[in-house]
């Protein structure tokens, strides 16, 4: 064979490692630790792990390096086995209620561990893991009742655990050594004695359903061994030398599996089917399975760590698990089918029933019946004959099971024996039901835990661990075991304990191979049915306490083991299982054949069971049906004997090593191919071992060896990468060996792939093995190797190919090649003449250095090399394989020497052919000395096929490629058959057909190997794959060529059929310079402009990745360091930043503050408005000294003037929460800080600073103030952060519950983070009745829970209000504020609903009715804020629903507001009307919200007549108003919209006020009452103007407020006012002004107006008796909404928007920090549903920095407007497109209104990322771009010799000499570190000067490249509009003329 190569000692990388730490001594025995080692394909190949195991410890390493260490001191027990495998990772579980349980998160875990070190990077997500649902890799380490991956207590001892597909499989270990039976044995009960008459619970009375009914529910069961009641079954079971716990050990299952740390453990069952019974009127019945726990006497050997297709199967094939037992009583091995049956949701289960039924109508069949399902539960079997009438059970039903079950095929076959003998018993008892019925209907799927002791069910036989008692067996004997003689033994391997009839052991093996007879469709629908059953289990539950099934397995064979010493135990030391699978075995498109391969130690003898996968369609009647696996036993082969026996890997082949017997290549190999000599072991270790491994007083040195390996290994172990396998000696040493059956040259292996693609079965498996042999002998005997240049690998491979067809060669010629052979072998010292030919060679070939840098090099040698040194590679070759065709061990395996046939051997030619052609479509490849050996073994392969077109005759295609006689020796013979081509008659490269093809237009596909392949048979599915893969340049070129009629489309539809046919950059940057330009071309023409429907797929590949982001944007705040833009750098701006620096803030992220800094870079108004709000520095206040003051006075002023800043500091925090809106990201390991309220004040001029008395600024005496200042401090966390879920939460808790963590919650819940908290927090939260908390919480978690109805907080929410509890509930002890809470929490929870329930609810709190007590006073509970919340919350449930108000009908609601809103008021309910009367007004403004209800808008506005405003409340007109605009909200909008409208707040006020309003303005206003209300109107046209123009910045709505506020200001500043009638009149100004600020703030939000931020600023400095905390409030929110975001979010006017700013800008402002009379204080914060990220943000792609840029903004109705980014965007569904407008950088359009993908990307970041363009597409004419390429202020530009700049030095290199100085820029940019250079794309300037140089050469591809090139030229200028983009047309037309001008010179 190919080459054993011996590696040295291996030992356990962490040994070394656990010396050094003390935890094994210097010379460790083996005794000590444990290890094992795995492959691991890691995405760039296979990489060896171990795993070493000592009692305490377990050392994880992986590619020689010790990864991590895990101890386990503190357990208690010792470590008993630790492997890694693979768990399902299940999205949806990961986290549970808000907690983040992560089960690979513990300290046990690899893929998480505690240092941070990864097992992999990786989920395994290969096509088959994207299939079957994405893994991650773990450690698992068994102690002896404990399993660590996630700690997991195991109920039993393990004795062993397997990796598995899924988790691990656990072997349990017995309770006590199997007992010998003593001589003589003590014979067992007689089934005909007395003993089996007596009434026990196997009888069949008991097993009778009529007697079954009678007992209901009440299970049958076995005593206890231990009970007090005496019966006969222990005296005959049991005896003295045998105990019951031995008894009960044989009765629990022995297998168990883990697939989920976090859940319990399964029992590994085997399922049986039997058929349902029948009804009277039907003739035939379905299928029900039982399933049963594997016998406890089954020991596994082998379960598959793995899928064992994994390596070959494609996408759609369903995965293999085997798993192998041994029976030590019966000396079978027992081989498993195994498959994972998943828990199903009643949703799922319904859903594939409604499939079914859908699929079952199209077939349209009126007599034929679906094949059936199988029944899911398991059943009564029917009576044969008259006795079905008797049983009329019916199964139950399930989701996708049919009518009928069996069709006339299956109806007819023949009974099996278990089925004849179950009818013979039935009949003879009447009460006797099958195993089908000896279980509960259902069983239950899962068990509550794990956790109890098993040793309790260990003596009770209906535990959960013991197998159902009391079943009848099959047999005429009596209830207990058939076997009435010999000693008792287990149930069997199978199912055959069921059916067993046998009085000896022998019989046993027949009976398990009895249903080996299964056709493919029964096992299916047994599949199907274990499926259905399981689904059926975790939907309807269980009636037992049996553990759940998630791996069932059926038997698949049974093989005999040797019985020689049938006194030894069998385990899996002396049983080894290898699993063997080949690339060629793929048998047709739906099946493949594995191989088993079985060694037993004991006699050496090696079997191997033929396995054939059949895929099928687990449902086939449905589209999106998984596929399944079936093997099939096909047959066994017996290898012989040997002593051990190791699979091998390299790569994706596998072979079967057994040891000095030979190795096993192919799954058909009928012997063992030969063992090259073996190679002497190595004392060096690759590992550098320890010295003291080794005796010190030896001379040990790396190639010290020692003589010939032992015959007698004593085991072969340890198989990795690449051949790698270790060989135990009988010392206990492990040599490290490698055994090379693969070649390490990648053209090799793709040459022998392709041979096996083509060649028949029989003949491709073989191939391998030859090439092997011939790579031996080359190895043995180097000298063969004379005369040719050529390594091994290629002499081995052309010997492969010759031997196939030496056949075709004349007797003549192989006597020739015999004497040939002959001297080959007697030479003694290689010739120098293969020096020489490689010396030519080299000069002939072309370098694969890029063509500018080796420009010096001058042209190639021509000269050809004498006739005497012509390469002999084809007559070595022949003349070896001539020798191997007669050797008796190729003969041997076969009988038959290996030939092709004639139209084979065309195949491998064109096959060749074509892979060859491939290799010239990349540019690594093409001029490598493979494709010239490939052309030589082509022309040799032509010549004997009797073809001169493909032959190396001269003036042919091969000869001109290189194929020459004077450069090769031939083997010349003459031909014996001529033959027929049935593809190219003559070879034709691809530049001829790519040259072709453009010029006449055609679509003639270019043969790929896959046409080949299927020339004469069929091919399977993933050979086809493989041959498309080999060969996937020219199917790509072929799919474009054909789509586009020989690239005549337009770029774009060119460069969108290179993303569908796979070209993609990688591959253009690989084509020949000609091939490529046409696409590089497109290319180039679409990445100024791409479409905007493009994908993220055809944006990467026009080199457009800056607008990739757009189409799949995250959210990445923070995610770059961005470094904050300075405006300006002059000397005086430096010194002044000295002077005055510039304070951060609060602005914790860079990024915020950049973008803040370029929207406000023309002065400090940001800055201004954060030092305003900052609460807890420094207050500033000014009182100057008056002349007639005395300093004691003055003291007392400025005491007092301390005061009125203090009430305006703690007013402060809800504006510094809007412009610290979304700006900071916490650390997350650190406490939250929440800051408090400073106690100073600086008082200008004089500076003297002065503290208040902390006592006054408590959260007793300011608890609001605190409140807002923790949500302020919990709005400024980032809305995308992770992690801020309950641990966080739990940890920022404080002991005593405050204020500040109350408005925290708050915070959190309206950002949305509360979604992760877990509920029992909540309740934590909740119990102290903390009043602020409460508030916090109840409405945090509702805006959290927005919507969703959620039950849990529904429930939350009830109990905290009064009126949603039972009647006749105790009182509640809630605090009105928690109450009023909880009403909004309702609306919020069931936003946008129209729930009924919660509608007549918020409905009846609103008009409820009370008879006030004149003795008690008014209610304290529903007052006028708790009715106005309950009014919102109305609104909120049936928001902007006027119109539709679907389920509220007969609830009359428009007109019970209508009552209470505008409504006469009887004197007895006066003070209920005064307090519901805005609430009403509210909930119909937000329920008709834009609806245009003309009839709801005219009630519900104000009166028409002076007069009548009277009797109503002032601040009620103001809502009146507000609610009648926003209910016709589109005529309102169209008045100020229109140019040529006038003011719309004197067209819409009053008639008799207008007049006025007109007046007002030229003259002084005298205060008086009767004016009140002309003051509310007017205001509340102007709230609503603003809730209308919300975040436009909309100039004349700003005006037209601003225009009132001025005058108002005016009226409160100018007017006296000494009595209460105008005090009365100044107070409503005053309070009128508050809300003309916050409106003209609400119009320009976040664009931080200077006009307005004038007149607020005003209104800060106010700093007086009359100013009340109200008012200070209402001003500082007005300044948060003018700097919103720090500029970059602003307000919408969706209808949550607008009821949410209502909800926040409620008009009527408390009168101190306590008040929440009319509202509550908290619901000013709502204003965060109402903000939204508008401000587009212009980053450079490469340093992620934001810049500034024009952009262009074009809006839906066709407006456009020019705006400088970054800035505020219009409402996104009001625009367009968007579109950047700077020429230095790529143009990046958005078009929201084609393409869906960008707006909804942009909704979720609004970042636009660009990149700067060269100079030459940055600029029009060369002259432009010139300049701006030699631009000398660039950032990199270094002086060097002077002025002299280094880029210079570059550009005047020769090579360089021919271009523009406008393409320095493409070579050397002036920043190297854009993406753009740094990635792995070829300028132009590559591909210029690649095809000048082609000019000068004479390599035929290179010349063929540059006539390609022209003819798609001149094809571009005659078809396409405009110039060459890529190369142009003056390159073009430059290397015409050169290869003209050498044209003439030949």
């Amino acid at each position: 064979m190919a080459e054993i190569i011996s590696l040295g000692v291996h030992t356990p990388t962490g040994l070394r490692y656990l010396i050094a730490e003390g935890e094994l001594p210097g010379d460790p025995s083996s005794e000590l630790y444990s290890w094992e080692t795995y492959v691991f394909d890691n995405g760039d190949g296979d990489v060896e792990e171990e795993v070493l195991a000592t009692k305490s410890c377990v050392v994880w390493s992986q590619g020689g390096f010790v990864r991590n260490v895990f101890r386990f001191e503190l357990e208690g027990e010792d470590v008993s086995q630790a492997l890694l495998t693979s768990f399902a990772i299940k999205r949806d579980t990961i986290k549970e209620s808000g907690d983040a349980v992560e089960w690979n998160g513990t300290s046990k875990s690899i893929s998480k561990s505690r240092s941070g070190d990864n097992v992999t990077s990786h989920h395994q997500q290969s096509k088959a893991g994207a299939r079957k649902g994405s893994s991650e890799r773990a450690l698992v380490v068994c102690l002896k009742s404990k399993a660590h991956v996630h700690i997991v207590d195991l109920p039993f001892e393990v004795s062993k655990v397997f990796p598995a597909p899924n988790g691990v499989v656990l072997q349990r270990k017995a309770a006590r050594a199997p007992h010998v039976p003593p001589t003589p044995q003590i014979p067992a009960v007689p089934p005909n004695s007395f003993f089996s008459s007596q009434l026990q619970p196997t009888s069949s009375y008991l097993q009778s359903p009529t007697l079954a009914k009678s007992f209901a529910n009440k299970q049958p069961s076995r005593p206890s061994p231990l009970s007090g009641k005496v019966r006969l079954s222990p005296l005959f079971k049991k005896d003295a030398l045998e105990s019951a716990e031995q008894d009960a050990d044989e009765n629990i299952a022995a297998l168990y599996s883990l697939t989920d740390p976090l859940s319990d453990l399964g029992v590994v069952t085997y399922s049986i089917q039997h058929p349902k019974p029948r009804l009277t009127n039907k003739s035939s019945s379905g299928l029900s399975v039982e399933f049963e726990a594997i016998d406890n006497g089954e020991q596994a050997v082998y379960i598959s760590a793995g899928d064992e297709l994994s390596d070959f199967n494609d996408s759609q094939s369903g995965p293999l698990m085997l798993i192998v037992t041994t029976n030590h009583d019966l000396r079978t091995l027992t081989i498993w089918h195994a498959w994972y049956v998943e828990e199903r949701t009643l949703a799922s289960l319904l859903e594939q029933r409604a499939a079914h039924k859908a699929a079952k109508a199209r077939r349209r069949s009126s007599f034929l019946s679906s094949i059936g399902t199988g029944a899911t539960t398991p059943a009564v079997r029917p009576r044969e004959g008259m006795r079905e009438s008797l049983v009329g059970v019916s199964s139950i039903r399930l989701p996708g099971e049919p009518g009928t079950s069996h069709t006339a095929a299956a109806a007819s076959r023949k009974p099996t024996r278990q089925e004849e003998e179950d009818t013979m018993a039935s009949q003879m008892d009447l009460d006797y039901q099958p195993g089908a019925s000896q279980q509960a209907a259902r069983e239950s799927r899962r068990i509550s835990s794990l956790n109890a002791d098993i040793r309790q069910s260990q003596y009770n036989p209906s535990a959960s661990f013991v197998a159902p008692g009391g079943k009848r067996n099959a047999s005429f004997g009596g209830p207990g075991d058939r076997r009435s003689f010999g000693h008792r033994k287990s149930r069997g391997s199978t199912p055959g304990s069921v059916f067993s009839t046998s009085l000896a052991p022998d019989d046993d093996l027949m009976e398990l191979d009895a249903d080996d007879e299964e056709s493919v469709g029964s096992i299916l629908r047994h599949v199907r049915a274990t499926f259905d059953a399981a689904g059926a289990e975790s939907v309807l539950g269980g009636a037992g306490d049996e553990m759940r099934r998630e791996l069932v397995v059926r038997k698949l064979h049974s093989v005999p083991l040797s019985a020689s010493n049938s006194t030894t135990q069998l385990s899996a030391g002396t049983i080894r299982i290898v699993t063997h699978r080949d690339v060629s075995s793929h048998g047709g498109n739906d099946e493949s054949r594995l191989n088993i391969v079985i060694h037993q130690q004991q006699s050496g003898e090696v079997i191997s069971v033929q396995v054939l996968v059949k895929q099928r369609a687990l449902w086939p009647e449905l589209s999106t049906s998984p596929m399944v696996a079936i093997p099939l036993v096909a047959g066994e082969m017996k290898f012989g004997t040997c002593s051990s026996i190791v699979g091998l890997r390299s790569g994706r082949e596998r072979a079967v090593l057994l040891a000095n017997r030979g190795v096993v290549l192919a799954t058909d190999d009928k012997a063992p191919w030969p063992l090259p000599a073996q190679a002497p072991y190595k004392m060096y270790s690759h590992q550098d071992q320890l010295r003291s491994l080794a005796n010190a007083n030896i001379d040990v040195g790396r190639n010290r060896t020692l003589p010939a390996p032992p015959q007698d290994l004593l085991r072969l172990i340890h198989s990795g990468a690449n051949g790698h396998f270790d060989e135990l000696d009988r010392n206990g040493v492990y040599h490290r060996r490698q055994f090379r059956f693969t070649p390490n040259d990648h053209n090799v292996a793709r040459i022998l792939q392709v041979c096996e693609l083509l060649l028949p079965s029989q003949h491709a498996q073989r191939i391998r093995g030859i090439w092997c042999i011939a790579h031996a002998e080359l190895v043995e005997r180097p000298e063969k190797l004379a005369g040719t240049t050529c390594d091994k690998e290629w002499v081995a491979l052309t010997t492969a190919i010759s031997s196939c067809l030496m056949h075709l060669v004349s007797e003549k010629a192989r006597a020739a090649l015999t004497l040939a052979y002959v001297a080959a072998g007697k030479a003694t010292k290689p010739s120098s003449a293969p020096l020489r030919l490689m010396e030519h060679r080299r000069c002939l070939g072309a370098s694969t250095i890029t063509a500018w840098m080796d420009s010096s090099r001058g042209p190639p040698r021509l000269d050809s090399p004498p006739n005497s040194e012509r390469d002999k590679l084809m007559v070595l070759s022949a003349a070896l394989a001539n020798e191997l065709s007669r050797s008796t061990s190729v003969r041997g395996l076969s009988g038959t020497p290996l030939q092709l046939s004639p139209d084979d051997g065309i195949k491998l030619l064109l096959g060749l052919h074509v892979l060859r052609e491939e290799q010239k479509l990349c540019k690594l490849t093409s001029s490598s000395t493979s494709s010239r050996i490939i052309a030589a073994v082509i022309a040799q392969i032509g010549h004997w096929l009797g073809l001169p077109a493909w032959s190396y005759q001269s003036g042919h295609y091969y000869e001109l490629e290189g194929a020459t006689e004077e450069d090769w020796a031939f083997v010349k013979s003459q031909t014996q058959h001529v033959s027929q081509m049935p593809l190219m008659d003559e070879p034709v490269g691809v530049y001829h057909w790519f040259e072709h093809a453009m010029n006449v237009q055609s679509k003639e596909r270019y043969p790929t190997l896959e046409v080949i392949a299927m020339l004469d048979r069929p091919m399977s599915k993933p050979k086809q794959e493989a041959a498309v893969h080999m060969t996937e340049r020219i199917a790509a070129l072929s799919d474009v060529l054909e789509a586009t009629s020989g690239l005549t489309a337009s770029s774009v539809i060119t460069v969108e059929l290179m993303a569908r046919y796979g070209i993609d950059s990688a591959m253009v940057e690989t084509l020949p310079g000609a091939i490529a330009a046409p696409f590089k071309d497109a290319i180039m023409k679409c990445e100024r402009d791409p479409p905007t429907s493009w994908s993220s797929s055809l944006l990467a590949l026009v080199g457009r990745e800056d607008l990739i982001s757009h189409a799949s944007n995250t959210v990445n705040s923070g995610k770059h360091n961005v470094v904050a833009i300075n405006s300006s750098r002059d000397v005086q701006t430096i010194c002044h930043a000295l002077d005055h620096p510039h304070p951060t803030g609060r602005t914790k992220e860079a990024s915020r503050h950049a973008v803040s800094q370029l929207i406000f870079h023309d002065d400090k108004r940001l800055i201004e408005a954060t030092s305003l709000m900052h609460y807890n520095s420094t207050q500033i206040a000014e009182c100057a000294k008056q002349p007639d003051w005395t300093d004691a006075y003055l003291i007392g002023q400025q005491r007092l003037k301390l005061q009125w800043v203090t009430i305006r500091m703690v007013a402060l925090p809800p504006g510094d929460a809007m412009i610290h809106f979304d700006c900071q990201t916490p650390l997350l390991t650190d406490k939250f800080h929440l800051p408090g309220f400073s106690n100073s004040c600086l008082i200008q001029p004089m500076g003297n600073t002065m503290t208040t008395d902390r006592s006054g600024l408590t959260e007793e005496k300011v608890s609001w103030a605190y409140f807002h200042a923790g949500a302020s401090a919990g709005l400024s966390i980032s809305r995308h952060v992770a992690g801020i879920d309950t641990s966080w939460i739990a940890f920022n808790k404080p002991n005593d519950l405050t204020n500040r963590h109350a408005g925290l919650l708050l915070a959190l819940g309206l950002n949305g983070h509360l979604r992760h908290v877990a509920k029992w927090l909540s309740f934590k939260y909740l119990t102290p009745k903390h009043t602020m908390t409460s508030v916090g919480l109840l409405l945090g978690l509702s805006a959290s829970y927005m919507g969703t109805m959620d039950s849990l907080i529904t429930r939350m929410l009830s109990v905290h209000i009064t009126r949603m509890l039972p009647a006749g509930a105790a009182e509640l002890n809630v605090s009105a504020l928690t109450q009023t809470a909880g009403l909004i929490g309702i609306g919020l929870l069931y936003y946008n609903t129209q729930h009924r329930r919660m509608s007549e609810i918020m409905l009846s709190e609103v008009e409820h009715m009370e008879l006030e007590d004149p003795d008690s006073g008014p209610d304290p509970l529903r007052d006028e804020c708790y009715r106005l919340a309950a009014g919102l919350a109305l609104g909120y449930i049936n928001l902007g629903k006027g119109k539709d108000l679907r389920g509220l009908h007969g609830m009359y609601l428009p007109e019970r507001l209508l009552a209470i809103a505008v409504g006469p008021r009887p004197v007895s309910a006066v003070h209920v009307f005064d307090r519901a009367t805005a609430g009403a007004v509210v909930a119909l403004a937000m329920v008709y919200m834009k609806s245009g209800d003309v009839s709801i808008a005219r009630k519900v506005d104000i009166p028409d007549t002076e007069a009548q405003f009277d009797h109503v409340r002032p601040d009620v007109l103001m809502l009146r108003v507000m609610a009648k605009q926003l209910i016709m909200w589109d005529g309102s909008e169209q008045q100020i919209t229109d140019p040529k409208g006038s003011s719309f707040i004197g067209t819409n006020l009053p008639a008799c006020y207008r007049q006025r309003f007109q007046s007002i303005f030229s003259g002084k206003l005298q205060l008086e009452s009767a004016d009140v209300p002309y003051f509310n109107i007017v205001t509340g046209l102007a709230w609503a103007l603003s809730l209308m123009f919300a975040g436009s910045g909309n100039t004349k709505a700003r005006d037209e407020i601003l225009k009132v506020l001025h005058l108002f200001y005016a009226v409160r500043s100018g007017a006296d006012a000494y009595y209460y009638d105008a005090k009365l009149a100044r107070s409503t100004v005053r309070r009128c002004i508050d809300i003309l600020a916050l409106a003209a703030a609400t119009v320009m939000a976040g664009t931080g107006d200077l006009e307005t931020f004038r007149y607020l600023r005003r209104l800060h400095g106010r700093t007086d008796q009359e100013t009340q905390y109200g008012s200070h409030l209402a001003a500082h929110l007005a300044i948060g909404v003018l700097f919103l975001g720090g500029g970059t979010y602003t307000f919408g006017t969706s209808n949550l928007a607008i009821a949410s700013l209502i909800c926040a800008f409620y008009p009527l402002f408390p009168t101190d920090v306590h008040d929440n009379r009319v509202h509550l204080q908290a619901l000013r914060h709502f204003w965060v549903f109402a903000a939204e990220p508008r401000c587009l943000v212009v980053e450079e792609i490469d340093s992620h920095r934001p810049i500034s840029m024009p952009v262009t903004v074009t809006l839906r109705d066709g407006t456009v407007k020019s705006l400088t980014a970054p800035c505020l965007l219009p409402e996104l569904d009001t625009i367009a497109m968007i579109r950047t407008d700077d020429q230095a950088y790529w143009r990046v359009t958005l078009d929201f209104a084609g393409n869906a993908e960008h707006l909804a990307a942009f909704r979720r970041n609004q970042r636009i990322l660009v990149r700067q363009c060269p100079a030459s597409e940055a600029h029009d004419s060369v002259f432009s771009s010139t300049l701006g390429a030699l631009n000398p202020n660039q950032p990199n530009v270094v002086q060097m010799h002077g002025q002299q700049k280094w880029q210079d030095i570059l550009i005047g290199l020769p090579v360089f000499s021919d271009h523009d100085k406008a393409d320095v820029e493409l070579v050397l940019p002036p920043d190297c570190s854009r993406a753009m250079q740094t990635d792995d794309r070829s300028s132009v300037i590559d591909d210029r000067v690649s095809l000048s140089r082609s000019v000068d050469g004479s390599e035929r591809d290179a010349l063929w490249n540059l006539r390609v090139l022209f003819a798609w030229a001149q094809k571009a200028r005659d078809h396409e509009e405009g110039a060459l983009r890529w190369l142009g047309d003056e390159v073009v037309e430059e290397l015409r003329a050169k290869v003209e001008e050498r044209m003439r010179h030949l």
